[in-house]
């Protein structure tokens, strides 16, 4: 297994508001490695052929965690830029 794991501070208060932005960005993820996600607790799940995406938050950061098969890890380089690319969009401040 190939593991991919950032964690970023998303500098919101209203936890609401991150949970519904963390909905957008496993909505992304999900489209990326196929499958659907639901929620176990404060974390959004994905699983879908042999790969495994967690996206968390507590009061000061987001984090992911994909953990991709051997068949998979040929996309990981492109995974992790589209990832940074969808925080970016769903988390940073402009």
């Amino acid at each position: 297994m190939s593991e991919i794991k950032m964690q970023r501070r998303h500098g919101y208060s209203d936890l609401d508001d991150v949970r519904s932005r963390i909905e957008g960005l496993a909505d992304r993820v999900s489209d990326k490695i196929g499958g659907t996600w639901n929620w176990e607790g404060n974390d959004a799940v994905c699983k879908a052929r042999g790969a495994k995406a967690r996206v968390g938050y507590d009061e000061e950061n987001v984090s992911i965690e994909i953990s991709l098969p051997l068949m998979l890890r040929p996309l990981q380089a492109r995974l992790e830029s589209k990832i940074e690319e969808y925080y970016g969009r769903y988390f940073e401040r402009g």
